[in-house]
Order: C-alpha cells, then structure tokens, then sequence
C-alpha cells in the first residue's frame, strides 16, 4: 500500500465512500474509488463505467469530505519581495 499523500486520501476516500476528483494528464476524472493499492486505484464511474489509473499520473485529487487536517486560518500577511 502506497503511504504517499495522494494514496492516503484514496484510501480515505473509499472506505469514507467520499467522490473524488482526479487530475489526470490535464482532464479531471470523476468518481468513487473502488480499490487503491500502491500502484493504482480503480475508480467507479457514473453510468457503471470504471478506471484504472496509476497512482504516479495523478497529480492532484478533490475528495468531497471535510479535510482531516484542520489547520487554523490565519490572516494573510505581505511577502518581502526580493529586490
């Protein structure tokens, strides 16, 4: 089992049984995960349809769960531009 960011939110995902957006080569892949493993996840699709998707080709993922990280916002401060 993969212990990367990317495999630990799948992993959540499917056993939170959350939807999930994937970023894949440019195009956002929509769907609930069936199976992730260290090298790929299997993701179900609407209208019965599934993907196989590699786990290194994701490039981001949107999960339709609140985070389980809960960091504090804080207001927003000025950057030093170097210069």
């Amino acid at each position: 089992m993969s212990h990367t960011t990317v495999g630990n939110a799948l992993t959540r995902a499917r056993d939170d049984v959350c939807a999930v957006e994937l970023l894949v080569e440019g195009h956002w892949i929509q769907g609930h995960v069936s199976a992730v493993d260290g090298y790929g996840v299997v993701l179900n699709r609407a209208g019965g349809d599934h993907s196989v998707i590699r786990l290194d080709s994701i490039v981001a993922v949107t999960v339709a769960a609140e985070s389980p990280v809960s960091i504090p916002s804080q207001p927003a401060r000025h950057m030093a531009v170097a210069g």
